[in-house]
């Protein structure tokens, strides 16, 4: 075998350890290391001497806990075994997601909904040694796309977690955490710097892009039919019962053409003429007395002036006030 007395490296860009393919070194010859690269010596499974970016000559003695370890005498081009390894401590930027649906508890209405999230994350090796000794473990080359699947089920993990915190922070619901992706965002990284640490990386950035829903979940409806409630409540106010009336009276009334029956019929008839009279008083109320001879009830202009007071009064919607008066006007 031929000693080697020039040591560089030769892998590829996304290589984040790369191995050099011979063990055996000169120590007259020389280690190259280019920037953002860190050079290490093993032998016998232990982490030797290390070499920052510069070109190194090995016979100088600078490699002292080697030496020490295989007794190398001076002078002269002396072979020694070693294998060297070079780690890239350059930064390199990843995506995560959820392969599957995680299921999370929404602290404000106690409804389990399943989310996935998505995002991205920039990491880079900030102990090299404890990197080659906890995650690659005598491999020959490791790549971005290998760590990237290594680091993957960690994140995956904390998911839940940070943005629980965040929700709780909030005191939000779990369909409003988009609101707060910057929060979580920080969150998540906080929650696992730790855990990249342990491997001797850093995580210099983690963002969450978005976190979705499956809007045909039942969970996911309820929750939303709360929202829509609670948003109608506090917009109508008072205005909120008469407004729910009126769609239980339009509910009822179109039942009777869909086969209904007597007590459809009844009950649309009843609703409705409670409706009609509730309505007539505040169209009596909205039009103020000012002595003027009243139009026929049955007139599309005065017909179209009562829709017009009951959209004013946010007791139906605009949708609702065009749908009728169209028919209305249809009907001259």
């Amino acid at each position: 075998m031929s000693i080697i007395d020039r040591i560089k490296f030769e892998g590829s860009a996304n290589e984040i350890v790369w191995k050099y393919p011979s063990d055996a070194i000169s120590t007259a010859g020389q280690l190259i290391v280019d920037e953002n690269l860190e050079a290490i010596f093993f032998k016998e499974g232990k982490a030797l001497d290390s070499f920052g970016p510069g070109t190194h000559t090995l016979k100088t003695g600078n490699i002292p806990l080697l030496e020490a370890l295989i007794n190398i005498p001076f002078g002269g081009k002396t072979p020694f075994t070693a294998e060297v390894y070079y780690v890239n401590k350059s930064i390199f930027a990843m995506k995560w997601g959820t392969n599957t649906p995680i299921p999370l508890e929404d602290p404000k209405y106690k409804i389990v909904l399943n989310i996935r999230a998505f995002g991205d994350y920039k990491f880079r090796v900030k102990d090299a040694r404890s990197f080659l000794l906890n995650v690659v473990k005598g491999g020959n080359r490791t790549t971005n796309e290998s760590i990237d699947e290594f680091l993957k089920p960690n994140i995956v993990r904390s998911i839940g977690d940070f943005i629980s915190e965040v929700i709780l922070n909030n005191n939000t619901s779990v369909v409003e955490i988009n609101k707060y992706r910057d929060e979580s965002s920080t969150a998540g990284r906080v929650k696992l710097s730790p855990e990249f640490e342990k491997y001797g990386l850093e995580l210099s950035e983690f963002n969450v892009s978005s976190v979705n829903f499956d809007q045909a979940d039942p969970n996911y409806q309820r929750i939303q039919k709360i929202i829509t409630d609670k948003f109608e409540i506090d917009m109508l106010g008072d205005k909120y019962q008469q407004k729910k009336m009126f769609d239980i009276g339009q509910a009822s009334a179109e039942n009777q053409g869909q086969g209904g029956g007597a007590m459809g019929a009844g009950m649309g008839m009843g609703m409705g003429m409670n409706m009609g009279q509730m309505m007539g008083n505040m169209m009596n109320q909205n039009q103020g007395g000012g002595g003027q001879a009243a139009q026929p009830a049955n007139d599309p202009a005065t017909r179209i002036a009562k829709l017009k007071g009951l959209l004013d009064q946010g007791l139906i919607t605009a949708e609702e006030f065009e749908t009728k008066k169209k028919d209305i006007l249809s009907s001259i």
